[in-house]
């Protein structure tokens, strides 16, 4: 197993001189990968985050660490986080928040301590679930190549072998490590692949680890040769204009696949709706999509890509005889009679009760605190709840428009309606939104 270690580190470019800073958090692998790392004779640093999520459990974890890097004499770091308080203000998951809040304290200690590279315990299992999850979300071929050994100033030296390998030499040698009860719970996608999927396919293929890992590094090959080949074309196509690009739909549709080379071309730009882009190309003159920061136009025969940046206090008013909003989304604004109004079934369109609304409205993004009444629930509902019930993204709630009267939001722009604001037997005329 060492040689093995000391060989996979030399190929992925760890010099015996480097300065690893490894994250260790008390479990199987991390424990293995501090051994193996201080065997190798590399300067190590050890970081061990407590997120005080599993009480006594938690501590006992932190308590292992220390006593280990004591015994090696190996500098460790400890940082304990109020994960489940930051995860309420920032609206988001327990696990998103905990991978936030490490990664942010090891590329500050990473700093620091002058150390070159951020050490995961990542091996050819973790490669295994994160490939078929990727898959399971859609995914491109980047996504399809997985965990990276070397990702900027993140390495994972285990990559080179799977769970099993590691436990049989950590028996072997006698390494002691804790097991996180947490690890067991099948109510987390990963750990349902780990425990019911990943099994099924290891009785088709023993070797499963072994062979995704090597599927990874082929479609990482596949990558980057199609990124350089379509890096010379970069110019050809997107031309710049200045203030803005323009690409040319036709000479997009020489190439076999016209929407891989535009997800290529729009990835930096922070574009990663794939059926959006591919919808966008076959829309009427017109239409458009954004990123973060950036603004896809159709025009004609051409795609116009702007940047834009909206303060995250802006708020745009809408008046009572406002018929469009053209940034920094594009709303079409009509007041019906009730008696001639079909209804919809698509969510890019918001049917509300004209007379409930208080003019003028207003556009504008989350904050914190935000409450309102979905549509079909009973009683108040904070929005970053909602946020995490519907499983927005990070980025799906940086991109998330309001729209409201007065104090309450009558629509979550491309979601739900609040209850109050809903048609109903009463309802004269129906105020249309749509996207």
């Amino acid at each position: 197993m060492q040689n093995s270690f000391n060989t996979y580190c030399k190929q992925i470019g760890l010099a015996e001189t480097s300065k690893i800073l490894l994250a260790v958090s008390g479990g199987l692998d991390s424990m293995a990968l501090l051994h193996l790392l201080h065997a190798s004779k590399m300067d190590v640093e050890v970081a061990h985050c407590n997120f005080q999520l599993r009480g006594v459990e938690s501590d006992g974890d932190e308590d292992l660490v220390k006593t280990i890097c004591k015994d090696l004499n190996i500098p460790y770091h400890i940082n304990t986080f109020s994960t489940e308080s930051y995860a309420d203000e920032k609206g988001i998951s327990i696990q998103m928040a905990a991978r936030d809040l490490r990664y942010a304290w090891f590329e500050k200690l990473r700093k620091e301590r002058a150390c070159d590279y951020i050490a995961t315990a990542h091996h050819q299992d973790d490669q295994v679930e994160t490939l078929l999850l990727n898959l399971l979300r859609g995914t491109g071929l980047k996504g399809l190549h997985g965990i990276l050994p070397v990702n900027n100033k993140i390495v994972r030296p285990l990559l080179f072998c799977s769970r099993i390998d590691l436990e049989d030499w950590v028996a072997f040698v006698g390494i002691n490590y804790r097991e996180d009860s947490s690890n067991a719970s099948t109510k987390y996608s990963r750990n349902k692949l780990r425990h019911d999927i990943i099994p099924l396919l290891k009785e088709l293929n023993p070797s499963l680890a072994k062979t995704m890992q090597e599927n990874t590094e082929r479609f990482e090959g596949a990558q980057k040769t199609l990124h350089y080949f379509l890096e010379k074309d970069t110019s050809k196509l997107l031309i710049d204009l200045g203030a803005q690009k323009r690409l040319s739909i036709d000479r997009l549709a020489e190439y076999p696949s016209p929407i891989t080379i535009l997800f290529h071309l729009m990835s930096p730009f922070g574009f990663k709706d794939w059926k959006a882009m591919e919808t966008l190309l076959s829309s009427e003159s017109g239409k458009q999509i954004s990123s973060e920061t950036h603004l896809l136009l159709k025009d004609r025969d051409y795609l116009l890509l702007k940047e834009y940046s909206v303060p995250e206090d802006q708020v745009i008013e809408i008046q009572k005889e406002q018929t469009k909003v053209e940034h920094p989304i594009v709303l079409k604004l009509s007041i019906l009679d009730a008696t001639d109004f079909e209804g919809f079934g698509s969510l890019s369109e918001a049917a509300l009760d004209f007379d409930k609304l208080q003019f003028p409205l207003q556009l504008r993004k989350w904050r914190e605190g935000d409450r309102f009444q979905p549509l079909g629930m009973k009683g108040q509902k904070k929005l970053s709840d909602y946020f995490i019930d519907e499983k927005f993204s990070v980025f799906d709630k940086k991109n998330a428009w309001l729209l409201c009267s007065v104090n309450d939001i009558v629509w979550i722009v491309g979601h739900r309606i609040h209850e109050a604001y809903k048609l109903g037997e009463n309802t004269q005329k129906v105020y249309l939104v749509q996207l």
